[in-house]
């Protein structure tokens, strides 16, 4: 999964991949903090998606209504995804004490 990592096009600092038995016990914690987005994590997100859709990635949502020679498209297709909980990424959260949590992209909300 690493070697998959450095060989992609996508190498935002924020986005790594994780592996599942981490994954699996770290689920199993219960959660410290709240299901909200922080500005940070909701910007990465949809910054990463948009450069994803940008580079042929098929979207996730109906384009009904949106206008493909809009300049933000791609952004705007991106922001959609989240707004609607379409991504299927994880949210690392590092904490204070050292440990961390994981969180569906989907379980979050925007309250930006």
């Amino acid at each position: 999964m690493e070697q998959v990592r450095f060989e992609s096009k996508l190498l935002h600092p924020e986005v790594q991949s994780i592996g599942r038995q981490e994954m699996q016990e770290a689920v199993k914690q219960p959660k410290v903090t709240l299901p909200y987005y922080t500005k940070y994590e909701q910007v990465t997100l949809i910054g990463t998606r948009a450069q994803q859709l940008a580079e042929g990635a098929k979207p996730l949502v109906s384009l009904d209504g949106m206008m493909t020679s809009d300049p933000r498209f791609v952004w705007n297709v991106a922001e959609k995804e989240v707004y609607e909980h379409k991504l299927p990424f994880i949210v690392h959260r590092r904490l204070p004490n050292g440990t961390s949590e994981y969180w569906s992209a989907i379980e979050l909300t925007a309250i930006w």
